[in-house]
């Protein structure tokens, strides 16, 4: 096997192209995950990896920006290692950064680390290391998740829980384990760990889904198990003042893409999804393609942000010209049109319409591609510029979809069309917003406005 050797990455990264303040950044996150690793007497793999962002996740308490740098570095000193055992520079070098206009995005998750092809160490190469061996149900539950066309979030949501439940089982021979270890795990995660319901139903069909759909178990029910205490939860949302204040506190690029959120109601993985066909400029629509449910839907294109949109077009176009002069790898696709038309993903309709900056490894097919933006580095824009606009609420957006729910209510759009707009299978899910009406069932009015003037003395 090719070994990668990761003791010359001063050197190399002092001579990459990349800003300086990224440069002092990546050297403190690298130094401090190499010291982590000799401490825990470790190996610089793919694991060591994870462990080192989860350790360091738990222990400093981070922002959500400062756990995707921790992992931008690292990516970093992998690719770079693979490119020194190659003798060819990472291909996201290569690039130009993207025109005027483009947005400045960071691209996706800690997942896109990819493991290194390295070996065991030897006095000699003392930063040489071997892959730790993949566990049998690992190999076993990724065949089949990924044959079924499930998500990569959903993949890795399921690898997380499943990798908890064997630690909780201490052992990697998951195919052993029934109905009983199942229940245990839940009650542990309720009663010791204090997770939330829906945590608990997320840990409940990651590890159903690997004991009765890969390895084909029997299980039954799980009525009887600890089950965390689920409360009602009242959305959160914004009046049209308080939006118009949020927006005044982002930058263009940054406002365009928040006006799309809000105009339309998306969640937050539709709108960075979307694609440049998904928008409709001349007939104000945006084509929401497999959303929660795996559901198709149209929804509203604000007029005040066609022209805007018209010129991110414009700087889409020059990136996406670049990308092509210097062949980089097409977007991804689903798997069935990946197969069914490879070169699609090159063509400019299935470009993303909010892309990052530079290029990401893809964790699944191992090519370098451009992603389309955090999702991360979205919410801690929103959050930074409800900050400055000093409004009063918890903001992130998902609040904006539910904003545009309570204020489509507000100016008199009945609940159908509403459930219709929002992708909501029932109609019951979106009566939680009639409470945001400014006159909910009857104009009820509190009875202290009957008193008309506060006594003197407040």
């Amino acid at each position: 096997m090719k070994a990668f050797d990761f003791s010359h990455w001063p050197e190399r990264l002092a001579q990459a192209p990349l800003p300086e303040r990224n440069k002092h950044s990546f050297a403190i996150t690298i130094r401090w995950f190499l010291s982590f690793c000799r401490r825990g007497r470790g190996e610089i793999s793919h694991q060591s990896a994870r462990d080192f962002i989860a350790w360091a996740g738990s222990e400093k308490k981070p922002e959500p920006w400062q756990i995707e740098e921790w992992k931008e570095a690292i990516r970093w000193l992998f690719r770079d290692a693979r490119a020194v055992a190659t003798g060819s520079p990472p291909q996201s070098s290569n690039l130009p950064p993207p025109p005027s206009g483009a947005l400045r995005l960071r691209t996706g998750p800690a997942s896109n680390l990819e493991p290194a092809i390295i070996t065991r160490r030897t006095p000699d190469h003392p930063h040489l290391t071997r892959l730790p061996e993949v566990p049998a149900w690992k190999t076993a539950f990724l065949t089949v998740v990924r044959r079924r066309h499930y998500s990569y979030r959903t993949e890795q949501s399921y690898l997380v829980w499943l990798q908890r439940f064997a630690r909780f089982c201490r052992s990697d021979d998951l195919q052993r384990r029934g109905p009983e270890d199942i229940k245990a795990f839940l009650d542990d995660l309720a009663l010791d760990q204090r997770l939330s319901a829906s945590s608990q139903r997320q840990a409940l069909n990651a590890v159903v889904f690997l004991l009765r759909e890969v390895f084909g178990k029997e299980l039954g029910d799980f009525s009887d198990y600890r089950r965390g205490k689920v409360r009602p939860h009242l959305p959160t949302w914004l009046t049209l003042e308080e939006v118009r204040s949020l927006l005044s506190q982002l930058p263009g690029s940054w406002s365009l893409i928040t006006c799309v959120a809000f105009g339309g109601g998306l969640r937050l993985m539709e709108l960075l999804r979307l694609r440049v066909k998904d928008v409709d400029l001349e007939q104000e629509i945006i084509t929401v393609l497999g959303g929660k449910g795996d559901k198709d839907r149209l929804v509203p294109l604000a007029n005040v942000v066609v022209e805007p949109l018209r010129k991110h077009f414009e700087a889409l176009r020059r990136l996406y010209e670049a990308d092509r002069r210097e062949q980089v790898a097409g977007v991804w696709l689903p798997d069935g049109l990946q197969r069914k038309y490879p070169k699609a993903g090159e063509e400019w309709p299935w470009f993303w319409l909010w892309p990052a900056d530079h290029l990401s490894l893809d964790p699944r097919s191992g090519l370098y591609r451009r992603h389309h933006a955090s999702d991360w580095e979205f919410q801690r824009i929103i959050k930074q510029a409800a900050v400055r606009a000093r409004l009063n609420k918890r903001v992130t957006p998902h609040v904006l979809r539910h904003s545009f729910a309570s204020q489509a209510l507000d100016g008199g759009m009945d609940l159908r069309t509403l459930q219709e707009l929002l992708g909501h299978k029932s109609v019951e899910t979106t009566m939680i917003y009639t409470h945001a009406m400014r006159k909910p069932g009857l104009g009820v009015k509190s009875p202290l406005d009957r008193i008309g003037v506060l006594p003197a003395n407040q």
